[in-house]
């Protein structure tokens, strides 16, 4: 949720550097397959998991939190290739200059789920 309240990246479009909020892409993400955004939601899918892997670490499934965890981390961490994203309908690409605090907050909240169903996963097993 933190992650929300910081800007996720930078581009730059038609001479201008915009900032992009998290809390639009975030927002925008699951209708951006309809603009012809297609990696870019791919990219968005990646919360999907990331609250799958939520919900099972309370419900106590762990090693389901730990996959789902290492695929969101994985889609996620796949941003750090693009070099542009779509910003238009019509196809028109801009170019990714800086990734901001927004998304790396979001990857390391991704990780810390990981670690955190790691950690249950180890204690339950020694208190059984």
């Amino acid at each position: 949720m933190v992650s929300l309240f910081f800007d996720a990246f930078t581009i730059r479009d038609m001479g201008k550097v915009i900032n992009y909020p998290s809390f639009e892409v975030f927002l925008v993400g699951p209708i951006s397959f309809l603009g012809g955004a297609g990696r870019e939601f791919l990219t968005w899918t990646a919360n999907i998991w990331f609250l799958v892997s939520i919900v099972c670490v309370f419900r106590k499934y762990y090693l389901i939190s730990i996959i789902s965890g290492l695929i969101a981390f994985l889609i996620a961490g796949s941003f750090t290739f693009c070099e542009e994203v779509l910003v238009a309908e019509n196809g028109r690409t801009a170019e990714i200059i800086n990734l901001n605090a927004g998304y790396f907050i979001w990857l390391i909240s991704i990780l810390s789920i990981i670690f955190s169903s790691v950690y249950l996963k180890m204690t339950t097993r020694k208190n059984a």
